[in-house]
């Protein structure tokens, strides 16, 4: 182009990208984010198996102290439709995230208030590991197990 803005015949145009390298930087795009994804998946798969732990010994462990400080059995249940965990003390159900899931007691895990607790074993699923843990029947501790 001239100093007037005018173009000269012959001259190369040079104001944008060509089809070759437009497809050249979504390849590399397309190839950057085939990378990226599996370990973003693993991470949110990660992410939700800990919320879950940690949701699950919430509940777990308020239901304990509850049963202890009060005169009444406190049951926790977990619905699967609602991905609710449920505690029988009046406290608010706890969601879990949609990636994990339990393996839970079709009885639940009940505490009674002289410390002891029905006991039983669970599992958290998620990011296709699985978090074992388990309830003391006789001293109704809650603990994640190897």
């Amino acid at each position: 182009m001239s100093a007037i803005g005018e173009r000269r015949r012959g001259s190369r145009r040079d104001d944008g990208f060509t089809l070759i390298e437009l497809l050249l930087a979504l390849a590399i795009a397309a190839l950057v984010a085939g990378i990226a994804f599996p370990a973003l998946q693993h991470r949110l798969g990660q992410s939700a198996q800990t919320e879950a732990r940690m949701t699950t010994a919430l509940v777990l462990t308020q239901a304990r102290a509850d049963a202890i400080a009060g005169a009444d059995p406190v049951l926790v249940s977990w619905s699967a439709s609602r991905r609710m965990l449920q505690s029988s003390s009046g406290r608010p159900a706890q969601t879990l995230p949609e990636a994990a899931d339990l393996e839970w007691p079709a009885e639940g895990f009940a505490f009674f208030p002289d410390g002891t607790a029905n006991g039983g074993d669970g599992a958290i699923l998620a990011a296709g590991r699985a978090s074992r843990f388990s309830v003391d029947p006789a001293t109704s501790r809650f603990v994640f197990t190897p």
